[in-house]
């Protein structure tokens, strides 16, 4: 029966431990149809749990996102230097014993110069569950841009950072020619114009 689901883990092995985890999983689970599928198995990036931020500006009408060098992106980067610099919303992970909200504020404050803000929860999403057990937290926060700074990073951890301040109707635009290949980009977007705005402008 379909609404049947339930998984037997038979082995979970540790393949690197370091900033990142890789575990090697044997587990099957029951099928749709009825009984249980094969032994599967799978390695799982442990990527943890992360907040993404999306600041923007109502009164000036911009979105404040910040473009660096990603280390994801460097094989495609391979092939033409630039397409490993990436725009994305204000994003980090999540410290051991830190709230969402506190992590939020953090890297609000590193990325951006973000010194005070509200965060308003939008969703929570797997962005490839096929293989990563990482859980990204997406918020917003009303920012006043014309005070942030042009550049941003923490030294320490190697981060070169640029503010990009888009007025929305070029966000807007980008967005609907897919100009934007970074998932937390493209949906916190969506929410900022197609629920957000909207939600503001109805009498």
């Amino acid at each position: 029966m379909a609404d049947d689901k339930r998984i037997e883990l038979k082995q979970k092995q540790r393949g690197y431990d370091g900033f990142f985890k890789i575990d090697r999983l044997t587990f099957r689970h029951t099928l749709f149809r009825g009984g249980w599928t094969p032994w599967i198995d799978r390695e799982l990036f442990g990527r943890g749990q992360a907040v993404v931020v999306l600041l923007y500006d109502l009164a000036a009408e911009k979105v404040v996102l910040v473009e660096q060098c990603r280390a994801g992106a460097l094989t495609h980067a391979m092939v033409q230097n630039d397409q490993a610099w990436l725009i994305e919303p204000v994003a980090g992970m999540i410290d051991e014993g830190e709230t969402k909200l506190e992590a939020c504020a953090r890297e609000a404050y590193e990325e951006a110069g973000v010194a005070d803000a509200e965060f308003e929860f939008i969703c929570e999403f797997y962005p490839s569950p096929g293989g990563s057990d990482e859980i990204l937290h997406l918020y917003a926060a009303e920012v006043d841009s014309a005070v942030l700074p042009d550049h941003a990073g923490q030294a320490h951890e190697v981060e070169d950072i640029r503010l990009v301040k888009m007025d929305f109707e070029t966000a807007k635009g980008k967005l609907m020619h897919a100009e934007f290949n970074v998932a937390s980009t493209i949906i916190a977007l969506q929410w900022l114009f197609f629920q957000k705005l909207q939600t503001l402008q109805m009498p």
